[in-house]
């Protein structure tokens, strides 16, 4: 995984295997034109290490988002439940230290398939345009 930048507004991990050939799903590419967005695919989502998020978060993200594969469907078996519990366990820390805990968010595709990728994806790229929005916003003020 690539070293965090302080600059980085946005950091998103996307399960390789939850995207068709590995590739960025499109509903993402759109994030990645962004300076501030780092796009970073993982090998499972359930490797992302608990560490990387908490300290994007550390680092001042406005928004800390994993995408992985849908229930039933990891190729590796239990890597999206694997992340569910580690997300949920980095939103519990940040919560108890302050910090608004939907800053970090798992995306998850309802069924297997590149469309309902696409659909998790698609969420995830909107969440990620009203999170970031509205933290601009605020520092405008």
């Amino acid at each position: 995984m690539s070293s965090h930048n302080d600059e980085t507004q946005v950091r998103v991990y996307f399960c390789r295997n939850a995207a068709e050939g590995g590739e960025i799903p499109a509903a993402l590419s759109k994030l990645e034109v962004r300076e501030d967005i780092v796009l970073e695919p993982v090998p499972c989502g359930g490797r992302i290490d608990p560490r990387y998020l908490l300290k994007a978060v550390e680092s001042g993200a406005e928004a800390v988002c994993v995408l992985t594969c849908a229930h039933g469907h990891c190729k590796l078996i239990e890597g999206n439940l694997r992340a569910a519990r580690r997300i949920e366990a980095v939103r519990e820390l940040i919560a108890e230290a302050g910090v608004d805990p939907d800053t970090v968010q798992l995306f998850l595709p309802e069924t297997d398939g590149q469309r309902a990728v696409e659909a998790a994806a698609e969420r995830l790229a909107k969440f990620v345009d009203r999170r970031h929005g509205r933290a601009r916003k605020v520092a405008v003020a």
